[in-house]
This record gives structure tokens, C-alpha cells and sequence, in this order.
């Protein structure tokens, strides 16, 4: 028994020293202190004093208790006092403060009361506080859905916001930082006309080509500058060629959008990784397949805010702001749906800002010039809108007609977009002879453009029917021919000249038309079939270098020609009109000439070489194969 008493008065001891303990450390708590200097300034500045206490903001509906008001003051209602950061007023912003709480949009954990629980950084805690150079990717956990015009838009309306002084009558000043968070109605403009400003002037209605420009650089002021800015630019790089986000992407690199990731270290490592991997991601990451994209580190900085901003935040419906519900609930985009958008978004990365192709010193691969002259000729639409929605699977060329992918208008508008890229055919009218005809011009244009296919009489071949047919000199006119070199013949491999100036033009047409004359019959003209097997052999010899990867390389140089899905898009006539024009400002020659490191592949050859390429995949040719196209 006296054992037991002086058990229980040990453990008596003990609890009344715990509960000391926890008096005292709750007596000289840090909120405390922080509380008492508050109190001390407000009485040297003659505001009232706040009573020292725990205070935090409840919103079950978001599932936030924060009481970071309880050191943050003016969070909670007192008025701002000059002397402390802590007590200084909320910077402005479109929302009530004590209606959302803080950490909805700051992070860090609300239930703390000390700053290093409350800023952490905390092992296991999804959403590490935002430090200040990052703090705007707070706004994009909410408004994930604000749309990014076309850049080049954006950039143009806000030099015409400056121009017109468009904020000299909107006050107070700032009061259009956040108009897009409101929306413009349609007519938003129409609504100005007639208007005078508080200061007498008289609203002057915009031009018409401004009026959408300047809507359009609008709608990005949501009081988030670095945020947008950082968005608009991974619009502009073509981060989504890679990466998923906001539903819209590649899965060539990790995702970007999948909400809270757990986190051991604070925002600002984080940031301090992301930028130092944007800038050189194979320092980084040992094996990144992301090449180095030559940004500069104010350019990392803002995707580094943009990135930031992707851990969206679960809300219930009745919170969940317009932009997201136009994005998740009604499928709208978040960015401009135009070609040229497009492009840049999803294309850009890889082919290029101006689709001229890209080489990276981290890839063996060269990215193909979207915009190259001999690519644009030999590519019908057709063509283009069957490899933007099949890509080219294992490559890095996505699949974008997929599931969740592009809708057939956006592929239409992208593939409208590339053929933009093409020069415009002259007109025939521009062929009328101005200058003395150049003869001696025609016949090498003929000898280089048009012998490789046609012959060097005009005889034909197994790729092309004979010009030198006697039953062209009734139906071939000057304007037909004109037609054929302006637009190409669909899935043969005549392709566009377009490239040609009007008087190189009028100059291979004269000597078209008087080519002697043969007795052939171009109407009964075939193209040959080739042979596989000796296409078999002729693969290895002329193609596999480049078009296969070297020994120990997971990469070859140029794109790889025996996957189905592209050989299910290219026709017989552009395979072999690629090979015997080439692709010039590349490593791939013209076939069709002999070269320093090639010799010329005669028609037979290069039907032959089509032959077994073909025998490795299928094409379904278009109904309007093998005739013109539109200039």
C-alpha cells in the first residue's frame, strides 16, 4: 500500500507539472506576443485594442478552419497599423477575405497557431504555403478555366488599352486589373457608345478590328499578372505537346494537371526546382527526355507560377467559379481555338514557333519543318488532318484524335492553319508575257523540276504519264498546265510548284508545249506497279541510315517510314514524290538528281522502294486521288 501512495503522489506531481507546463506555454505563446505588440501599437496610434484570443475563419462548405487571423489581424477585421508587416492590409483583391479563408488560396496549413507549423514546410502536407514571388498561382486552385487567347492577341489589345487610355476613366485606378474575372458581355462595347466620364470626355467608340483584340486582352486581367503571363507563355512554348493539362495534352512527359501532390518541402524549393529544371532539364533529371528549350530565367520564373498553379482545389458546385464551370462542366477550352493558337499550345515545342523545324542537342531526332515548301506541295489537307489525328505512335508525335483529344473542328482548324504556311499559288493572269521569254530558263527548270518523273523527252515513266503525248496538244492549254504546276494532282506524286516566280512559270509551261511530240498515248498510261523484293534491297542501301536508329540509339535521325500509321496517310504518290524531290534545308536529298553522297534513283527504282515500304502498311486513298487540287 505505500507503494501505491507514492505512485499516485509521483503521478499527481507529474500531471500538476503538465498542466504548468501547458498554462505557461500557452501564456507565452507566439500569437500572444504577437497580439500584445499589436495592442502596444494600437495604443500609440490611438485605435482600439483587439482581446488577446485564438480567432479563425470556419467554412465547413470548403472544408477551411484557418486561423491565421490570429497573427495576421487585419485578416480577421482590425484595422491595418503602420509598424509590422503582420498588421498591414490585405493587398486588394476581387474577393472577401473572411469569405474564403486563406489557405484556399495561400496553402499552408490553417489549423496552426505557431508560423512554423502554419508555413511549414510539413512532411506529408499536400499544399505547401506560396511564397511571395509565387503567391498568384494561389488564384489558378479556383480559376483553373480563365482562358488564354492567342498570345500575339493578348499582347496586341494591351498596347491598345494604353493607346485608347481606356483606364484614364475607369477608377479607382486598378479597376479593370480583374475584369476578367466578370466576363464581357457581347456587347460590352456597343454599351460604351454615348457614354461620358465622370471627368466630361466622351467615350470614343474603338475601331471594329480592335473592338475583339482588346476584349481579348481583358478577359486575362483576373488581378493575376504573373500568373497569366506564365500561362500565355506555356500556350506559347507548346507545353501541352508533352504534358496534359486541363484535360488538353500529350502524355509524352508527366501530367501536370493532377491536382495535390504530397510535399516535404516548402514552396520555395519547389519553385527553386522547377526553374532550375525548365532551364536545364537533364541537369535536373538524370535521363529527361525534356530538351533544353533555351529559356531565360524570367521566363522560368513565370512557368514556374503556372505550374504552381495547377494543384486545383476541390469545391462544391454552388463555389466553383464561371471559368471552371465553362471548362469542366460545359468542355470549353481554356485557350483560343484558332489554328494558329493551336499550333502554338500543342505543335510549337517540337516543329517550331514558325513550323520550321527544331533540332535539340538532347535528341538525335530532328523534329520535320512543318512549313517546308516541298512538304506543303507533296501534303494534301487530307494528309495533314489524318496525321494530326492518327500522330505517329512511338514516336513522339501524338495521337490527337484520341479520346479527350482534339474534335475533328480543331484538327480542320489546325491543319487549315499549316496550309496557311503555304505560298499562294500566282495567278494565271500574273504568266502574261511582260518580259522577253527565257528559253534556255524553261529547259533547265524542265531538266531539274520536271524530267525526274516525266522523263527528260517528256516520255513518261512509272511515276508520271508521258507530256510528249501526241493527244496533249489538243487538250493541254497553257492555262491546264498553269493549274497542274499551281496545285499539284492529289495522291500522285505531282506536287505544287508554287514555290516558282510567274516568269520561271511561263518559261516551263512554253517548254511543255513544245516538247516534240511522240507517238504515245498519255489516256492509256498506267503508273507501274513496283516490286517489293528488289525494293527490299534498295531500303538498306539508301534509306535505313537515317531512317533507322544506329546500333546502341533508341533514336533514329529522320522520321521512321514502316509504322502503319503513317503509312496508312501517306499515299504511294507522296512517298515517292518525297523521295525524288527530297526535302531541301534537310539531311534528306532528292533522289531524283545524283548527289555528293547519293546517286539518282530512276522512276522504276523509286516505284520499286514505294512497293515495299507500302507492303509494311495500308493506305485508304481519298475519293478526289489523282486529281488536281485548288490552287
Amino acid at each position: 500500500m505505500p507503494a501505491l501512495r507514492w505512485a499516485f503522489a509521483a503521478l499527481s506531481v507529474l500531471l500538476l507539472l503538465a498542466l504548468a507546463g501547458a498554462w505557461v506555454k500557452d501564456s507565452f505563446s507566439e500569437w500572444r506576443g504577437i497580439q500584445s505588440r499589436y495592442n502596444a501599437l494600437a495604443q500609440r496610434a490611438g485605435k482600439p485594442a483587439v482581446p488577446v484570443m485564438i480567432r479563425q475563419i470556419w467554412k465547413p462548405e470548403l472544408d477551411v478552419v484557418d486561423r491565421c487571423p490570429t497573427c495576421h489581424l487585419t485578416m480577421g477585421g482590425a484595422p491595418p497599423l503602420p509598424g509590422d508587416p503582420l498588421f498591414a492590409p490585405h493587398p486588394p483583391i476581387p474577393h472577401e477575405v473572411s469569405a474564403l479563408g486563406c489557405t484556399l488560396c495561400h496553402g499552408g496549413q490553417g489549423r496552426a497557431t505557431t508560423a512554423a507549423a502554419a508555413h511549414g514546410p510539413t512532411p506529408d502536407w499536400p499544399r505547401p504555403i506560396l511564397d511571395r514571388p509565387n503567391v498568384e498561382a494561389g488564384c489558378g486552385g479556383c480559376h483553373s478555366g480563365i482562358k488564354t487567347p492567342s498570345p500575339a492577341l493578348a499582347e496586341r489589345g494591351e498596347q491598345l488599352i494604353a493607346q485608347y487610355e481606356c483606364e484614364g476613366c475607369h477608377h479607382p485606378p486598378g479597376a479593370l486589373d480583374t475584369i476578367g474575372l466578370k466576363g464581357l458581355s457581347e456587347d460590352w462595347h456597343d454599351r460604351h457608345a454615348g457614354r461620358v466620364s465622370d471627368g466630361g470626355v466622351a467615350f470614343a467608340p474603338l475601331a471594329d478590328e480592335d473592338v475583339p483584340v482588346v476584349a481579348a486582352a481583358l478577359s486575362t486581367r483576373i488581378g493575376a499578372p504573373r500568373l497569366m503571363a506564365g500561362k500565355s507563355l506555356a500556350a506559347r512554348l507548346g507545353c501541352r505537346g508533352c504534358h496534359l493539362i486541363n484535360g488538353l495534352g500529350a502524355d509524352e512527359g508527366p501530367r501536370l494537371d493532377d491536382g495535390p501532390r504530397r510535399a516535404t518541402v516548402a514552396t520555395a524549393e519547389l519553385a527553386q526546382w522547377h526553374q532550375e529544371h525548365l532551364l536545364d532539364p537533364p541537369r535536373r533529371v538524370k535521363d529527361s527526355r525534356m530538351p533544353r528549350l533555351g529559356l531565360s530565367a524570367p521566363e522560368a520564373e513565370l512557368l514556374t507560377v503556372f505550374v504552381l498553379s495547377l494543384r486545383a482545389q476541390a469545391l462544391p458546385e454552388a463555389w466553383l467559379p464561371r471559368d471552371r464551370v465553362r471548362t469542366s462542366r460545359l468542355g470549353e477550352r481554356d485557350l483560343a481555338t484558332d489554328g494558329a493558337s493551336l499550333y502554338a499550345a500543342l505543335c510549337s515545342a517540337c516543329h517550331g514557333a514558325a513550323a520550321e523545324g527544331r533540332k535539340f542537342d538532347t535528341t538525335a531526332q530532328a523534329f520535320p519543318a512543318l512549313s517546308n515548301p516541298v512538304f506543303l506541295a507533296l501534303a494534301d489537307d487530307e494528309f495533314l488532318r489524318r496525321s494530326i489525328r492518327l500522330g505517329r505512335p512511338g514516336r513522339r508525335m501524338p495521337t490527337w484524335g484520341k479520346p479527350g483529344g482534339l474534335s475533328p473542328k480543331e484538327i480542320d482548324a489546325l491543319a487549315t492553319h499549316l496550309r496557311s504556311l503555304e505560298r499562294p499559288a500566282p495567278v494565271f493572269a500574273a504568266l502574261v508575257p511582260v518580259d522577253p521569254l527565257d528559253r534556255a530558263q524553261g529547259g533547265q527548270l524542265f531538266t531539274a523540276e520536271c524530267a525526274p518523273c516525266h522523263g527528260l523527252t517528256g516520255e513518261g515513266s512509272a511515276l508520271a504519264p508521258p507530256l510528249a503525248a501526241k493527244d496533249n496538244e489538243v487538250t493541254t492549254t497553257d492555262e491546264r498546265i498553269h493549274g497542274t504546276l499551281a496545285a499539284g494532282v492529289a495522291g500522285t506524286a505531282m506536287g505544287s510548284f508554287r514555290t516558282l516566280e510567274p516568269r520561271q512559270l511561263r518559261a516551263i509551261i512554253t517548254t511543255v508545249r513544245e516538247l516534240p511530240r511522240l507517238e504515245l498515248s498519255r489516256a492509256r498510261w498506267v503508273p507501274r506497279v513496283g516490286d517489293p523484293v528488289r525494293g527490299a534491297a534498295l531500303y538498306p542501301e539508301h534509306c535505313a541510315r537515317c531512317h533507322e536508329p544506329e546500333k546502341g540509339k533508341a533514336e533514329a535521325k529522320g522520321p521512321g517510314l514502316l509504322g502503319r500509321p503513317f503509312l496508312s496517310v501517306a499515299s504511294d504518290g507522296y512517298l515517292a514524290g518525297t523521295i525524288i524531290r527530297g526535302r531541301p534545308g534537310t539531311e534528306m536529298p532528292a533522289f531524283g538528281a545524283a548527289g555528293k553522297e547519293h546517286a539518282r534513283l530512276e522512276p522504276d527504282r523509286v516505284a520499286d522502294l514505294v512497293a515495299w515500304l507500302r507492303s509494311h502498311g495500308t493506305f485508304a486513298p481519298p475519293a478526289n486521288a489523282g486529281t488536281p487540287k485548288s490552287p
